[in-house]
């Protein structure tokens, strides 16, 4: 409890202005883009592959979750996460839980906005209902005491989280509140692994580095399979299949949004069968 408290005063703080000259003594040691979701929808294959490319560093972790949850950590422990690639055009992190629907992550826009003002954001989306289901099998990998999938709508924290990331549109308005379009890439996890040539020279070339796609992709052009289900020690969780109840009733909250993601990303909209 005591380091969350720590964490919302740090972040307070952190808006007010009171690290700005720590900051810019850090800044060729801070991040320059972050992905910032969505979760299960090839994240860690981005991390994993991005930095074959000679100009980018990815932190360790991936995934350190500064912007909330691990502020009171301080910025020059964030820093140092990337000190490694202080001499390299592109250093970034990805923190899936800056575009979720948690709590201690509700300032991480608007704080990324006046600390880092110039950040190149990556949103990588997926059909909400396949990414639904990979999340949930994740989830109940780590948690045994987990809720089945048939409580997904009747589960508070399954609801909320699970679903909820689903909401695409409704996460990445509270990215456009603080940060311009042309600072924000979307992408799908569908384009990566279907085109992944044209979908990753498009990403690269909007970060603002040459492609060298041959530097970054497997031998046969393709993207390595990262972090799947039961993977990192998870335990196996079967696929759950969708009732026709359960679908409608996911469906009646994640369309709309669904569809307002896809006019932004200029896809049409059948693009993802719901």
């Amino acid at each position: 409890m005591g380091s969350n408290v720590d964490s919302i005063r740090m972040m307070k703080e952190s808006l007010r202005g009171d690290y700005d000259s720590l900051i810019e003594e850090k800044i060729s040691s801070l991040p320059n883009f972050i992905i910032i979701g969505a979760a299960k929808s090839a994240t860690t294959t981005l991390t994993t592959v991005l930095p074959r490319h000679p100009d980018i560093f990815i932190s360790k972790p991936k995934e350190p979750k500064f912007f909330g949850r691990y502020h009171s950590k301080g910025w020059e422990w964030y820093a140092s996460r990337f000190e490694k690639g202080a001499s390299m055009a592109l250093r970034g992190e990805a923190s899936t839980l800056y575009a979720s629907r948690m709590k201690s992550f509700r300032y991480a826009p608007k704080l990324m906005r006046r600390c880092l003002p110039n950040l190149k954001l990556i949103y990588v989306v997926r059909h909400p209902l396949d990414r639904i289901i990979s999340q949930w099998r994740h989830y109940r990998g780590r948690t045994p005491d987990c809720a089945d999938f048939s409580d997904l709508m009747d589960n508070r924290t399954l609801r909320r989280l699970v679903v909820g990331c689903s909401l695409y549109h409704r996460h990445l308005s509270s990215f456009r509140e603080y940060f311009p379009d042309n600072q924000i890439h979307c992408v799908t996890f569908e384009d990566l692994l279907d085109r992944p040539k044209r979908t990753l020279r498009t990403m690269l070339r909007f970060l603002g580095v040459k492609p060298k796609l041959q530097l970054i992709l497997e031998s046969d052009l393709t993207l390595p399979q990262e972090n799947i289900a039961g993977a990192k020690g998870r335990g196996h969780v079967d696929k759950p299949q969708w009732t026709p109840k359960l679908k409608k009733r996911v469906l009646k909250v994640i369309k709309p949004d669904a569809k307002k993601m896809l006019s932004y990303m200029g896809k049409p909209k059948n693009y993802w069968d719901l």
